[in-house]
């Protein structure tokens, strides 16, 4: 009787460690779900917990310039469809890109996941990160707008603007650049001034979600 009561108590103890595992598991899956709309993955040392939209915009310009593809992903639903192909433009396909895309995609207007491991780089580029760290945050976030100084280089002037419409609840940063050539009578050429606008939505008023990329000028 008495190795019975061993067989059994082990018998026991096995179970209650292949629980364990299972419970602990389960716990993590339910604190890092947020909702069906949001995908996020949990969240990082340097990451500032997110309460609202702000703090999602301080891990979001982060994640950019530490170059974190893996987060950057989850800023975005794929497959993207961008009904004005602005997104396109920033990836500046060659035709071979172009024909590749179109054997391994069904439809390749859409922007998958794997192009944005490919162009990420293109569509946010170096100018668009530098100025996105220059933004003040918490300016922002009590008037709902702000612009950095202009910065000039041998070929041109360009500035960011960060704009928060409470309406609409998107997010939207307008990289715009501008011609410093001068005509004949030193006045500034107006030829070759252009914006690229990104815009977020703004998702139960923290997170924010991809929504598309438009260019004027």
């Amino acid at each position: 009787m008495k190795h019975v009561y061993l067989i059994f108590a082990s018998i026991l103890l096995l179970s209650a460690c292949n629980n364990t595992p299972k419970k602990a598991e389960d716990k993590l899956v339910s604190q890092t779900k947020i909702s069906d709309s949001v995908n996020i993955i949990p969240p990082k040392e340097n990451d500032v917990e997110v309460k609202n939209w702000l703090d999602d915009f301080k891990n979001f310009r982060e994640t950019l310039h530490l170059k974190d593809l893996k987060k950057l992903k989850t800023y975005f639903d794929f497959p993207v469809s961008d009904d004005g192909a602005a997104i396109w433009s920033l990836c500046n396909l060659t035709e071979a890109e172009i024909q590749a895309r179109k054997s391994k995609f069904k439809n390749a207007d859409l922007f998958y996941e794997q192009d944005l491991e490919q162009y990420y780089n293109r569509i946010f580029n170096a100018d668009f990160v530098k100025m996105l760290l220059k933004i003040k945050s918490d300016k922002l976030y009590a008037t709902h707008y702000n612009e950095t100084t202009e910065v000039t280089t041998a070929d041109h002037i360009y500035k960011l603007i960060a704009e928060y419409n409470a309406t609409s609840k998107v997010l939207s940063f307008n990289l715009a650049y501008a011609n410093n050539g001068t005509d004949e009578e030193g006045n500034r050429v107006s030829e070759g001034e252009y914006n690229i606008i990104y815009s977020f939505t703004v998702i139960d008023g923290k997170y924010l979600k991809f929504k598309r990329i438009d260019i004027a000028g």
